[in-house]
């Protein structure tokens, strides 16, 4: 053991490194307490939409994972928001969670606002394609809320015919959009903001 200048003997190597190791376990359990508060304070799993007055409306997301029984069931707050609509734990399979990009083209950016959604059984779905997602709802105290919901995949990773396109068409930017030709006649909308994209507002959807 080393001398300190004054003639005393320091801590040893291994006491340093059990308080450093403490330390920083305190720190780890501080900033996941932090990160569990702020989601429950919110209330905004990525399975809601990013805005209250999307609810109920459709959407398009480009899908860019698909989550394994296993993880979904591991999820913890994902979990209890998707029990809380009405599923059992059985109805959960491989895939039945999925997460897509909704801007273009830059990690961070399609990364901070990608979508979460269930796909329901009866929409097969593949990493690659653009599916069209019903918005959720989200809870409050006297509702359990609604997550967001795949309807149906409106064009495959490969189509030969491809009808959408991020937008504008410059590799460059950042936050480009999703556009397909056929929105304007099926009565989707550009909504402007800071979350801007196309919608089918949910009055259009009800009456479908």
């Amino acid at each position: 053991m080393r001398a300190t200048k004054g003639g005393k003997k320091g801590p040893s190597n291994s006491h340093r490194w059990r308080w450093r190791l403490r330390g920083l376990y305190l720190m780890g359990s501080f900033m996941a307490m932090c990160l569990a508060s702020a989601v429950s304070r919110a209330g905004t799993s990525k399975l809601y939409p990013p805005d209250k007055e999307e609810s109920g409306a459709l959407r398009l997301a480009q899908v860019t994972r698909l989550a394994t029984r296993q993880e979904i069931l591991a999820s913890g707050v994902s979990l209890q928001h998707l029990l809380a609509t009405g599923l059992q734990e059985s109805d959960l399979k491989d895939g039945s969670l999925a997460s897509g990009r909704v801007y273009c083209c830059h990690r961070s950016t399609e990364e901070g606002t990608e979508m979460w959604f269930y796909v329901p059984p009866e929409v097969s779905l593949g990493v690659g394609d653009i599916v069209a997602i019903r918005m959720g709802r989200e809870f409050t105290k006297k509702d359990p809320g609604t997550v967001n919901v795949a309807v149906e995949v409106r064009e495959k990773k490969d189509a030969t015919e491809a009808k959408c396109s991020w937008d504008p068409p410059k590799e460059n930017l950042w936050r480009r959009v999703l556009y397909c030709s056929w929105m304007p006649a099926e009565g989707w909308t550009l909504k402007s903001g800071s979350h801007k994209t196309w919608l089918k507002p949910a009055s259009d959807v009800k009456t479908q």
